[in-house]
């Protein structure tokens, strides 16, 4: 089974910068809403797709991301009442997606289990297979193979 909560940091991390600029290309220098909901959005998808460690780490650099250049300049962290609000969003944003990301994975786990434990099971070689029978040389019609020295051959006889 694939994990996916592997990379959720990383994922995380990668989405809040990609929204981030997109939601600066929209305008949200004059409109701190746009980078608002859509860091929140990535918090939310993260949340849902990834642990809830990977979750409250993409919420804290979607923060700062928000803080430092949308709300502040340069990259300049601002503590300021919008600030607050976009962590408080965040937060929330984190608490839904990761609950909603366990229900997601545990309704998986449940659609997984089979009530047959022998069903999707697969069979498997417990010995080594046993050697194939070798038939004895040039004894049928159409047997080209050849004793040449102390190992057996097989040559294709072209008309």
């Amino acid at each position: 089974m694939r994990k996916t909560e592997c990379f959720g940091f990383p994922f995380g991390c990668v989405a809040v910068v990609a929204a981030a600029s997109a939601a600066g290309l929209l305008g949200s220098a004059r409109h701190h809403v746009f980078s608002l909901l859509a860091l929140g959005l990535v918090i939310l998808v993260t949340g849902i797709a990834t642990s809830a460690t990977a979750t409250a780490g993409t919420a804290v650099i979607a923060w700062s991301v928000h803080s430092g250049f949308t709300a502040g300049t340069l990259g300049a962290l601002q503590f300021t009442a919008e600030t607050g609000v976009a962590a408080v969003v965040f937060a929330a944003a984190t608490a839904i997606g990761s609950l909603a990301g366990v229900v997601r994975r545990r309704l998986a786990a449940a659609a997984s289990e089979s009530p047959n434990p022998l069903e999707g099971a697969t069979r498997t070689r417990l010995s080594d297979p046993a050697p194939a029978h070798t038939p004895p040389v040039g004894g049928h019609e159409g047997d080209h193979r050849v004793r040449e020295g102390s190992s057996w051959s097989a040559r294709t006889q072209v008309a």
